[in-house]
């Protein structure tokens, strides 16, 4: 059985996943996702925080229709979705950007000074500052990068 799949909704691609309510906020919903072996395969599961050994992540999702809130309670099926772009877009803000501040860091480091160990001592400590940032500025990511969630159950894609 698929669960997750790219749906297209207004020529924009979105990653679509089933999930069940956890909880209702004012403006989100907290949804648990059940990954199964089709997640292996998932873009977006990079960004899924969860439990790897029982497969749960527990999401924030804007409801895409505001009138759909007085239907769901916790237990309520609904389908998170998030744009395949800014699925791209956490991947490289959580792995391409450090990557490359590292391998940059390490080589400039062992040229200008000649000496390994300072070289990655210098690679792993400008991590700090970027993630420093990163953090500062989750704010402005959040308004950016988001997952949606409406009610229902996903359609199987076979």
């Amino acid at each position: 059985m698929k669960t997750a799949h790219h749906a297209h909704h207004a020529e924009t691609c979105r990653i679509a996943h089933p999930g069940i309510v956890e909880s209702i906020g004012d403006t989100y919903v907290s949804v648990k996702i059940t990954q199964h072996s089709a997640c292996d395969t998932c873009r977006a599961k990079l960004i899924c925080v969860g439990d790897h050994e029982t497969r749960n992540s527990i999401v924030k999702a804007v409801l895409q229709n505001p009138a759909d809130r007085p239907a769901l309670h916790p237990g309520s099926p609904v389908v998170v979705e998030l744009e395949e772009a800014m699925a791209w877009l956490t991947i490289i803000l959580a792995f391409a950007v450090p990557l490359a501040l590292m391998l940059t860091t390490f080589f400039v480091t062992l040229t200008s000074t000649g000496r390994e160990a300072a070289a990655g001592i210098a690679a792993m400590l400008i991590l700090a500052p970027y993630y420093l940032v990163l953090g500062l500025n989750r704010n402005r990511l959040n308004r950016r990068v988001f997952f949606t969630a409406r009610p229902g159950v996903l359609e199987s894609t076979h």
